[in-house]
């Protein structure tokens, strides 16, 4: 990967080497232990330019006017119980969707696919803000998703990586889209945090105050790159 200064974007490579439209993504090494209570942060935020990438959506919903209304809304496949057993028995491909929405009236039927959903972070979370509280908020919630929000998750490290946009956008996009997403993190920050010792125990957990960083270190970087 290519390291890019956050504020120095503009220095962007031209060649041809460069023939796609390459993910920008965003890496934050938080002062945080993820195995501490409150410490694993996981969610969603909106970005004002979008991500640059229009996801692929499948909506589960409790009743057919509600899978139209989904699929009205730009999902590319919605319904209930059928489309929870075409995911079970392969008939729906995982590579044909990337993100998943439901009402919360449909939740306990996914079950079914849960080990198939869950390890590729594809089950919808009231967290991830992927779960309307009825058909008729699915619509809402495949828009927000549609118009580029990004989720994020603390790996074992402390570390979040989030796609924030394209090497096409401009500086001023980028540079909005990174704001947005420091102000959603800052706005989530638990109130106690610190990465504990790897050896002897202790660690973590420190009050917020003075002189205690949450950040530790942040880097823009792109999909490809010379090395």
């Amino acid at each position: 990967n290519h390291t890019y200064n956050i504020c120095d974007h503009n220095e962007k490579e031209e060649g041809p080497y460069r023939n796609v439209d390459e993910t920008i993504e965003l890496a934050i090494n938080l002062n945080v232990d993820p195995r501490k209570p409150n410490q694993s942060l996981r969610g969603s935020f909106p970005l004002p330019h979008g991500t640059g990438k229009t996801p692929k959506v499948i909506a589960f919903v409790s009743s057919d006017k509600a899978a139209a209304e989904a699929l009205a809304a730009g999902a590319v496949k919605a319904g209930g119980q059928d489309l929870v057993d075409e995911i079970a028995n392969g008939t729906l491909p995982l590579t044909s969707f990337d993100r998943t929405v439901a009402s919360k009236g449909v939740l306990g039927k996914l079950g079914k696919i849960a080990r198939v959903l869950g390890p590729r972070g594809l089950m919808p979370n009231p967290k991830l803000g992927t779960v309307a509280d009825n058909d008729d908020g699915i619509t809402g919630v495949i828009a927000d998703q549609l118009a580029g929000a990004v989720p994020y998750r603390t790996d074992k490290d402390g570390i979040i990586h989030a796609g924030i946009g394209k090497a096409s956008f401009d500086e001023e996009q980028l540079l909005e889209n990174v704001r947005a997403f420091m102000n959603g993190l800052q706005d989530v920050k638990p109130e106690t945090f610190g990465k504990g010792k790897k050896k002897g125990g202790g660690g973590g957990g420190k009050k917020a105050g003075a002189g205690t960083k949450f950040y530790l270190s942040a880097h823009l970087t792109s999909t490809q790159g010379r090395g």
